[in-house]
């Protein structure tokens, strides 16, 4: 099942909150549609670039994985899959360089991640983690580099879809619009 709701629309009407700009949905990724994302301002933290939905229900102890297709556009290039759970204080952030597509640094409770390519300059970048608690999500974000914690508004990247869903590793890709979607 793909907890997220509109999966591939980051600005849709509900669901995805947070500081960074999610442009329009354009044609012309390996999922058919794609949209930018920047941070919404120049800053010393990541609030202003992230793009997150929470509040997913979360079985503790169970292991997680959330993943984007996404591509660099201009800036850094930096990346980050944030694994998010209400039941833990620290960072569960895993890297990604789009622009080089290399597999950046991650938090200690990332538990893996890695990054697929899909041609063309577009990677699925995923990370795995075990819930603490019965709530979560995932947030993606837009920083200045590997495990850096800053932003900068004339960053963009291109995501073409997210999936958040029970397991390890990604599983294929599970369009979703104003509510989640299990595979058949």
């Amino acid at each position: 099942t793909n907890q997220m709701i509109y999966s591939s629309n980051l600005a849709g009407p509900s669901g995805w909150t947070g500081g960074a700009t999610a442009g329009t949905v354009t044609t012309g990724s390996p999922f058919g549609t794609y949209q930018t994302l920047s941070p919404q301002s120049s800053n010393a933290s990541l609030g202003p670039a992230q793009r997150y939905q929470i509040g997913k229900a979360l079985t503790t102890g169970a292991t997680y994985v959330g993943w984007a297709l996404a591509k660099y556009s201009v800036g850094s290039g930096w990346f980050v899959v944030n694994m998010y759970n209400t039941g833990s204080k620290a960072n569960e952030q895993a890297y990604f360089d789009l622009q080089n597509g290399v597999v950046g640094s991650k938090e200690a409770l990332i538990i893996d991640h890695g990054m697929i390519d899909y041609g063309d300059g577009w990677w699925l970048c995923w990370a795995s983690s075990a819930s603490s608690s019965n709530s979560g999500g995932v947030s993606y974000e837009v920083p200045n580099g590997d495990n850096v914690q800053s932003c900068s508004a004339t960053d963009v990247i291109l995501i073409a879809g997210t999936q958040f869903e029970l397991g390890s590793t990604p599983s294929s890709y599970i369009p979703t619009g104003s509510s989640t979607v299990t595979r058949a």
